[in-house]
């Protein structure tokens, strides 16, 4: 389903079709609680603030993603959740203009997260740094173009690097467990909520959580790399450029009883 200011909507409006110039958040709603609610509304406000300089009203977004799940009617006990913003007047010709904000809201089943190796994916190296890497928009055309590519040369998905650095997934985050650290890149990538909401249990598990630069030598050397994101926050990475990589099944097991231990809100 989708609702576009609160009213249902049966495709994305034209206007956002045509200048994609928008910030998103995606999170997933089990049984109408959510993990960090407040820190995905920040993450909206930072990147609509820097798009084009809006100043959010969350309390608005929060009762229009409230009404679109009472729509829903409870048809799903857990659901994934994309909040779109983009600004309610724009022009291409003069970008400076941009007022307003208009909010989509759209849902869709959420499946159980990975939490086993079998559920792992085996990634592709590619040299990619995301425009504007720290915000979190709507244009996503070189990635999934490079998903694509790799895809279609039989692996599941890429991992964008720079020489030698690690950066991030087409759209998730890497956690290098190794030892008794876990590590995740600290260069131009985006900041992610779910490693965010990870540090608890990366915590609980006696470990220390560190943004570092991490290089593609120490995958082959960790314990267990996880591609993370609110939809899969701790599924495995089993393979990177056709080289096999360590999945600590016990390890795996327990960073996923410890992220469903994680304390939850309503939304």
């Amino acid at each position: 389903m989708i609702t576009l200011d609160g009213a249902p909507v049966d495709a994305v409006p034209a206007d956002l079709a045509l200048y994609p110039y928008g910030v998103f958040t995606t999170l997933v709603v089990d049984d109408g609680t959510v993990l960090g609610w407040e820190d995905h509304l920040a993450r909206l406000h930072r990147d609509a603030a820097r798009l084009w300089g809006h100043v959010l009203d969350r309390d608005h977004v929060t009762g229009l993603v409230r009404a679109h799940l009472g729509r829903l009617g409870g048809a799903e006990a857990r659901v994934t959740v994309r909040v779109t913003l983009y600004p309610a007047a724009f022009s291409l010709a003069a970008p400076e203009t941009a007022r307003g904000c208009r909010v989509l809201v759209s849902t869709r089943p959420a499946g159980p997260p990975s939490s086993t190796r079998e559920d792992g994916i085996a990634v592709a190296t590619r040299a990619h740094r995301r425009a504007l890497p720290e915000v979190k928009s709507t244009d996503l055309v070189g990635t999934l173009l490079l998903r694509r590519e790799v895809r279609l040369a039989g692996h599941d998905d890429v991992l964008l690097v720079d020489g030698e650095q690690v950066l991030e997934g087409a759209t998730w985050s890497v956690l290098v467990w190794r030892g008794g650290e876990v590590a995740t890149p600290d260069g131009p990538v985006l900041p992610s909520t779910t490693v965010q909401h990870l540090r608890p249990a990366v915590e609980a598990l006696g470990r220390a959580l560190v943004a570092r630069p991490v290089t593609s030598a120490e995958l082959a050397e960790a314990d267990l790399v996880l591609a993370v994101n609110a939809t899969q926050p701790h599924r495995p990475v089993t393979a990177v450029d056709g080289a096999g990589l360590r999945v600590e099944e016990g390890l795996l097991s327990a960073v996923a009883q410890a992220y469903a231990g994680l304390r939850r809100q309503p939304v």
